[in-house]
């Protein structure tokens, strides 16, 4: 792909994301619809090719976990496509739980860094206590992550646009 092409690509895809993002902060109950729509079906597909692959595992012990896995994903997805309301209260809970473990492996990650010192390690690790405490708010109020979560899918669309139109009309 020349050039020209990529600087079009790029500058449509931000549009689109622009486009998304006000769309996700007009429409926040129709948002949070299709986010828990978006997680059921790819949770369902992420199952069945957990089952289906489960020919390239050659011991019984993987295809086992594979098919557990699998089953389990299949019927997480089906729950979530079934029961809009209950789904958007469990994926607010799934993503303060994500955002925690995610925070707790940041944490023991940048305290690992030896060859980072003085006061960029020092806010790295501020940081991450404070969204390790956020995270922890977040589990015990998962409504207030799921009524947010529109929010922000909505501001990372209309930033992740604003980038990739300047991406694309930097790129030469």
């Amino acid at each position: 792909m020349n050039i020209k092409r990529s600087k079009i690509v790029e500058i449509i895809l931000g549009i689109a994301f622009i486009v998304l993002g006000i769309f996700s902060l007009n429409r926040p109950i129709a948002t949070l619809g299709i986010l828990v729509i978006w997680f059921g079906v790819f949770s369902i597909a992420r199952g069945v090719t957990n089952i289906v692959g489960i020919g390239a595992y050659t011991s019984r012990k993987s295809r086992g976990a594979r098919l557990f896995i699998g089953i389990i994903d299949v019927i997480v997805g089906l729950l979530f496509v079934s029961n809009l309301v209950k789904g958007a209260f469990w994926l607010g809970i799934i993503f303060a739980v994500w955002f925690f473990v995610e925070s707790i492996g940041n944490l023991f990650l940048t305290a690992r860094f030896s060859e980072r010192s003085g006061f960029g390690k020092v806010g790295i690790l501020l940081l991450d206590m404070v969204c390790l405490v956020v995270a922890g708010l977040l589990i015990f109020n998962p409504i207030i992550v799921t009524l947010t979560l529109p929010i922000l899918v909505g501001g990372f669309s209309i930033v992740f646009g604003l980038v990739q139109i300047v991406q694309g009309i930097r790129l030469s």
